[in-house]
């Protein structure tokens, strides 16, 4: 899954099954929209935040790719 790639219900099933989360498909598929408007919100979060006006308070933190 690319950062790019949209949440689907699709792409929920396979981190289910990636994770080897025994997850029910009908709440798989509920999770798809939840998630994806979470995705974006935490993006623009993420971007705000990682503004000039930000650098001073908040700690710059970056997760190492894998």
């Amino acid at each position: 899954m690319s950062r790019d790639e949209p949440i689907t219900a699709e792409s929920i099933d396979r981190l289910c099954s990636a994770a080897q989360l025994p997850l029910p498909a009908e709440r798989r598929r509920a999770l798809a929209p939840m998630l994806a408007q979470l995705v974006v919100a935490a993006n623009e979060l993420s971007r705000k935040m990682s503004g000039s006006g930000y650098r001073g308070i908040v700690p710059i933190l970056r997760f190492p790719e894998r």
